[in-house]
């Protein structure tokens, strides 16, 4: 007797309702999702997915993250989640990072030149793993459709050059398929100005300043919409734990962060960011990997054979910022954050455990003029303990910082803002925007006012006991302990009046 398969009862919120009626009804293939967390989204992208691979047997895809690590530990596991609820499996009825022929798969219409970034489905469909970090991953293929997600971080001139442009099959055999050429991008809310391009497709769509218009669509939600299939309690968690106010709107009631117009770096711009992640390294993970292995050996920003510089601004709030001086730029490899009940040494041991593989173990340590007073019951200062604490880890550790004041304001700003114009003999900065998101959020939103001295940080936020402290100023303030060090010596140095050189090149 043949066994009867009861179909799989799969309940849609109103947001994702939307979203397939405008794919399947309406026929949009040019698809914006631009979601809260916990609103359905990566459920939605593996319905899509199932949805592709069905209709079109052996074609190829995309499926577009902004970075290999992005899609290795965040874009894949919650895809494959997606896929099980869909009653699609691993090893099953699709294998991640190989070939798979011996489990009787058939092949695809055109094979990829390696299997190590692809997910191969049973019946020869393949998605390729797009990392727009890597300026040629995706070129030359020629795919039946797009799946994107945290579109918001993607560098949009790369996921054209990279992605949109190998969109272009066109086969007699997919004739009837609704999804031949279609793009389906989701994101929440970008809480910096990189992602700007993507909330400014909603204009683009409403204005139609695009061709086929028709084919375009726009859809945001909230959190609130998929309260039918999240715990109740989860939202109240989420406001109790998030990092701030302004994370809480962005990434859970998908509201969008108001612009900063008096902020304390105006100079800084998305061209001071930069993405170099190691992905030779990262694609031996694809099928197998743990958090452990998502150390510094997955950057390749890194040069060897300069010592790393540590800054640490002290406080309840502690921020440390790991960056390197090179001949012609300072560079901003990583940071990290922590807050009461956790202490410095936890703040230490994560730092130290990142960075251990690492062979070159000078550190130049750089810290506030907080981290010169002693310890209770000590002769040791905050600096001091610091230095003990790396050296038991087995870092050499030059303290640059000791006895030392803290900087003006007035002139920090300029000579912060004068680094990120590029100025004359002034090194560029530039910072890595996959390791340090909470740092470029607190540089965006640092603002300025007018102090006694001349232009000052606004500080009013660290002291909102209300407010979680990851994109107020704390991680700013590390970031421009060495850089006054470092360079100061180069405003005096200047002939010119730097402030007019300042104003008249702004």
């Amino acid at each position: 007797m043949k066994k009867t398969i009861k179909p799989r009862k799969i309940r849609l919120n109103a947001a994702q309702w939307l979203a397939f009626l405008a794919v399947t009804l309406l026929k949009k293939t040019k698809v914006y999702l631009e979601w809260g967390r916990g609103t359905g989204k990566s459920f939605m992208l593996a319905f899509f997915m199932k949805k592709m691979v069905k209709q079109m047997p052996r074609a190829s895809f995309a499926l577009v993250g902004s970075t290999y690590q992005q899609i290795l530990s965040r874009t894949l596991p919650s895809t494959k989640k997606g896929l099980r609820k869909l009653g699609l499996y691993e090893n099953v009825d699709y294998v991640v990072g190989k070939n798979g022929a011996k489990f009787g798969f058939a092949e695809p219409i055109q094979g990829p030149n390696r299997w190590d970034n692809v997910i191969h489905f049973s019946n020869g469909c393949l998605f390729l793993l797009v990392s727009l970090d890597n300026k040629d991953s995706g070129r030359g293929s020629n795919v039946c459709g797009v799946l994107g997600d945290e579109a918001a971080l993607f560098d949009p001139e790369r996921l054209f050059n990279n992605v949109k442009t190998t969109n272009r099959a066109k086969s007699a055999r997919f004739a009837k398929a609704t999804l031949l050429g279609a793009e389906i991008y989701a994101s929440s809310t970008p809480l910096t100005k990189k992602g700007q391009w993507f909330t400014d497709m909603e204009q683009k769509i409403l204005k139609k300043q695009i061709s086929r218009p028709e084919n375009y669509i726009f859809l945001k939600a909230s959190a609130m919409v998929n309260k039918q299939n999240i715990r109740p309690e989860w939202l109240d968690e989420m406001r109790d734990e998030t990092p701030s106010e302004l994370v809480y709107n962005a990434e859970i009631l998908n509201i969008r962060p108001k612009e900063i117009l008096n902020g304390f770096y105006p100079q800084f711009d998305k061209k001071h960011l930069y993405t170099n992640y190691n992905n030779d390294y990262l694609m031996v993970l694809t099928a197998n990997y743990t958090k452990k292995d998502l150390n510094c050996q997955q950057d390749a920003d890194m040069v060897k054979d300069k010592p790393l510089i540590l800054s640490i601004d002290w406080g309840i709030f502690l921020s440390l910022v790991v960056s390197q001086k090179l001949p012609d730029r300072h560079r901003t490899l990583n940071s990290f954050w922590c807050e009461q009940p956790k202490i410095i040494n936890d703040l230490i041991e994560e730092f130290c455990d990142y960075y251990a593989p690492r062979k070159n173990r000078r550190i130049d340590l750089y810290y506030g003029h907080d981290g010169n007073k002693r310890l209770h019951n000590s002769t040791d200062t905050y600096g001091d303990q610091v230095v003990r604490m790396l050296k038991e880890r087995g870092w050499r550790v030059i303290d640059r910082s000791k006895g030392k004041p803290a900087a003006p304001h007035n002139a920090k700003y300029l000579l912060i803002n004068l680094m990120f114009k590029g100025y004359g003999n002034f090194p560029s900065l530039e910072i890595n925007e996959p390791n340090n998101p909470d740092l470029i959020t607190s540089i965006e939103r640092a603002e300025a006012t007018d102090g006694k001295n001349g232009i000052q940080k606004l500080k009013k936020d660290e002291k909102n006991s209300s407010l979680k402290q990851q994109h107020t100023t704390h991680l700013s303030d590390a970031f421009d302990i060495p850089l006054w060090e470092l360079y100061k010596h180069l405003l005096k140095a200047h002939k010119k009046d730097t402030w007019d050189i300042f104003e008249i090149n702004k």
